[in-house]
């Protein structure tokens, strides 16, 4: 045997396996298992390093099972003996040698996603939770990972792309990128293609609200009340004094609409004329909406409404697209009076807003919006008022300074932080 120091370094074979012969016949045939040592190389010459190579079952994209020789970096020479290094490749191959190894899908990425992750998961996801991932993949993933292999794809070439990304995109489009990732790479974990998932082990950007949440004042939404006309200032109005997501809004039907009791049931949610189920239990609720919004619908109810009938429809009976609705209308009315550009995610922020110094229950409000969580009404929906603020460093000036002027509490002269739009 060479030494050491020589550029490859058999390891000894029992004298029963000494004459194990090679592998024949073709790549596709199928491999039969046996027991084996590998090889230990010493690569490079001013940094060496170990090299353990070994053959190990793998299955070609026509599901025939075939036999592929893998290298493995074990560590430098200068921290690493050979018995060490010899140690360390035994670990490797012995999930091999004992038979547990599962062989791994030799197919490339976007193969897999395409033929198998998307024909097969996509159809039991909602239409917009399918539709977003389609484009995620199509835009992010497949340029970056389409030709590699899945078995070649480590947590490293996973951290490459992220950090790649987080360059160009906000912190959320990086983690909805990994939990896409997360997902098509546990799905071949649990089908025997790969032995793990490769996104458990990389770092990602923390959330943080780099924008900060659009609420408009009272003035700013009757200005564009009055601005709209028919059926627009309902759409408006109803999304103001509910806080329903544009979804709900737009896949609302006459027959979930309470005028008696003055609410409205979220059962139904519509999405590019797509309707589904609301996406959790939380969503599906009852909620309850002031006097002006139940006159704004009782008044665009037709004489002959149809219970099964959309709310807000077109000629056709068809949902409105709601980017169609803000790009036509609300952008201009906006320009008209002069206020800050909305979507209809600022008039679920500016209800939750207007809501919070109310003084009611923060569990009310959790399930006015149908949120699962109170954390999450308050860390990202709610936004703090000056008006609030104000009274709040009245009252601790107060407590505190008991010579201090007559804050504007105790004068009475603060008005009501609720607004009111029973006059628009």
């Amino acid at each position: 045997m060479r030494d050491a120091s020589a550029l490859e370094l058999r390891a000894i074979l029992p004298a029963a396996e000494a004459k194990q012969a090679t592998e024949k016949g073709d790549a596709t045939s199928v491999a039969r298992p046996r027991w084996q040592a590998g090889w230990l190389i010493k690569r490079g010459k001013t940094n060496p390093v170990w090299v353990g190579r070994y053959r190990e079952d793998a299955i070609a994209e026509d599901n025939i099972r075939m036999r592929r020789q893998r290298s493995v970096v074990l560590g430098s020479v200068r921290e690493l003996g050979v018995w060490d290094a010899r140690r360390l490749l035994s670990q490797k191959l012995a999930a091999i040698n004992q038979g547990t190894h599962k062989p791994e899908l030799m197919m490339t990425f976007e193969r897999f996603v395409v033929e198998r992750w998307e024909r097969n998961i996509l159809p039991m996801l909602r239409y917009s939770t399918a539709r977003n991932y389609r484009h995620m993949i199509r835009r992010h993933l497949t340029p970056f990972f389409g030709d590699l292999r899945l078995p070649e794809i480590g947590p490293a070439v996973v951290q490459k792309f992220l950090a790649e990304k987080s360059k160009q995109f906000a912190p959320w489009t990086i983690h909805q990128l990994r939990s896409i990732l997360s997902k098509i790479f546990s799905t071949a974990q649990r089908r025997d293609y790969l032995e793990k998932n490769p996104t458990r082990r990389v770092q990602v950007p923390s959330l943080v609200n780099a924008r900060d949440k659009t609420t408009l004042p009272t003035e700013q939404v009757r200005a564009l009340l009055g601005e709209l006309k028919e059926p627009y200032r309902t759409m408006v109005l109803l999304a103001v004094l509910s806080g329903l997501r544009r979804g709900e809004i737009f896949g609302l039907r006459w027959k979930y609409v309470d005028f008696e009791e003055g609410s409205v049931i979220v059962a139904e949610s519509s999405y590019e004329g797509h309707a589904s189920a609301p996406k959790t239990r939380a969503s599906r609720r009852k909620v309850f909406v002031d006097i002006p919004a139940i006159e704004a619908l009782s008044r665009a109810r037709p004489a002959d409404a149809n219970p099964e009938s959309l709310v807000f429809c077109t000629d056709r009976g068809t949902a409105f697209n709601p980017n169609n609705v803000r790009n036509r209308v609300l952008v201009s009315a906006c320009k008209r009076v002069k206020s800050p550009q909305v979507s209809w995610h600022n008039f679920r922020c500016t209800y939750s807003t207007w809501a919070n110094p109310s003084g009611e229950s923060i569990k009310a409000l959790q399930a006015q919006l149908g949120h699962t969580d109170s954390r999450l009404t308050l860390s990202v929906y709610t936004q703090p008022m000056p008006e609030a603020q104000k009274l709040l460093a009245c009252k601790i000036s107060s407590v505190l300074l008991r010579s201090a002027p007559k804050s504007q509490v105790q004068r009475g002269e603060t008005e009501v932080l609720v607004p009111s739009l029973a006059k628009v």
